[in-house]
């Protein structure tokens, strides 16, 4: 009797830990730059190259910076505790930046500011879901991509909207759609010098792809020629408009380990050249305006799980002769000791943790019933009908509501069929071998 008193006793406490461990998963936001404190992933030059503009994450809130483009002279422009804000871009006299705000629920929306920070504005509202934006040459309107806010995140297939292309005037406020498409991606969003060329790249089902929108086809206009045997990501096109600038998957990656670096396509001669070999992912390419030379982030982590945020470095590389230099941005903050609560959530929100006191649970109850009832496997049915009832809902939720949720709950079944073997194996030769 007094041990069937203590198994109760520790039943009781498994399972208050176990609800309580689902409850902090369930509740909390799976943010991984939630304590991260480094480089954001999208740089931006000033039209004279003496600046550079950037985000940064100190303890996990994303501000814009800017600094001389040495790396010294760092000044913070914006930010809150409240909203992230990243890819600042320069407006074409350099007086302006804009970049994109996201808020707690992960919408995105446009604000303009004074390149020394003063008088933000807010450009769009949250009912649409911005993706990428940019300036005019002159200034006077940004283009931007965007989504309604209620489709966000969702896969090809699951809503009836996607991405399209926007302007926002900046002398009277008025917003027109450009594009009715739906795209299920729009990305490296740029503008020919002129103003009457956008260029955008998209997923067409086997490579990601150059796409052009004439504006105005009364004058003359950009035409770059599409890229058809390979990728072309993170497009970036050079001041003078005789290069084009991206990353693709290295002809070097070997196996599933792909990495990204960064090529030059000549759009005179057509010739393309790979400019790095660094086996790792590069990003955010940026043509300087007045110099031969080119800006980009080098992801330090790569590969690195999916879990850890991304690490990036400051390169700059001289496109004549290849040569790359490091550009140091260490910004001065005040270090706050989170060693507890982050490992203190790190335990929590774990799987492993999860599937473990589930198990234990499960393993509790079975010595329980064995020793009460001798019905030993009924903990392990239960778990398994569990698992096979969670299994064919993931099928109703994919088709009613979100597919990824019901992937998800795939993913769910999968782990409490696996923990129901363990436990009914576990059943079968406890009940055999135990007093």
């Amino acid at each position: 009797m007094k041990n069937t008193r203590n198994i109760v006793i520790w039943i009781w406490v498994v399972a208050i830990l176990f609800l309580t461990t689902l409850t902090y998963n369930l509740l909390q936001n799976n943010d991984q730059y939630k304590y991260f404190t480094g480089l954001g992933s999208h740089i931006s030059i000033s039209p004279d190259d003496s600046a550079i503009a950037f985000s940064y994450f100190i303890n996990g809130k994303e501000a814009i910076y800017t600094s001389n483009i040495d790396g010294t002279n760092i000044k913070r422009v914006t930010g809150t505790d409240s909203e992230r804000h990243h890819e600042p871009k320069f407006s074409a006299n350099g007086k302006k930046l804009l970049y994109l705000s996201k808020n707690s629920t992960g919408i995105q929306s446009i604000h303009i500011i004074n390149r020394d920070g003063t008088d933000p504005v807010k450009l769009t509202d949250n009912k649409s879901h911005v993706e990428k934006a940019i300036f005019s040459p002159a200034g006077d309107t940004i283009y931007y991509t965007a989504i309604p806010a209620k489709d966000a995140g969702k896969m090809e297939g699951a809503t009836q909207e996607g991405l399209d292309l926007f302007s926002l005037s900046l002398k009277d406020g008025k917003q027109k759609q450009l594009t009715n498409k739906d795209h299920f991606s729009m990305n490296s969003l740029f503008i020919s010098k002129n103003g009457n060329t956008i260029f955008y790249t998209e997923f067409d089902g086997q490579y990601e792809k150059l796409r052009s929108l004439v504006l105005n086809d009364s004058v003359e206009l950009l035409h770059i020629p599409e890229q058809p045997s390979h990728d072309i990501y993170n497009a970036q096109l050079s001041a003078d408009e005789s290069k084009l600038a991206y990353t693709d998957v290295s002809p070097q990656s070997t196996g599933s380990l792909y990495e990204y670096e960064l090529f030059l396509n000549d759009l005179k001669t057509k010739k393309t050249e790979q400019l790095t070999k660094l086996k790792k992912s590069i990003s955010s390419p940026v043509f300087f305006h007045h110099n031969n030379k080119i800006a980009f982030l080098k992801q330090m982590n790569w590969p690195a799980d999916p879990a850890n945020p991304a690490e990036y470095e400051l390169n700059v590389i001289n496109i004549d002769n290849h040569k790359i230099k490091t550009v140091p941005l260490k910004i001065k903050h005040e270090e706050k000791n989170l060693w507890f609560i982050k490992s203190l959530d790190r335990i929590l929100n774990n799987t492993y943790t999860i599937t473990g006191l589930y198990v234990l649970l499960l393993g509790l109850l079975t010595v329980y019933f064995h020793k009460r009832s001798r019905k030993a496997f009924l903990p392990g049915i239960i778990s398994i009908s569990l698992a096979i009832l969670t299994f064919l809902s993931s099928f109703i939720v994919s088709a009613i509501t979100n597919p990824w949720i019901g992937i998800a709950i795939g993913m769910i079944a999968s782990a409490l069929f696996i923990c129901s073997i363990i436990i009914l194996a576990f059943a079968f030769f406890f009940k055999r071998f135990a007093k």
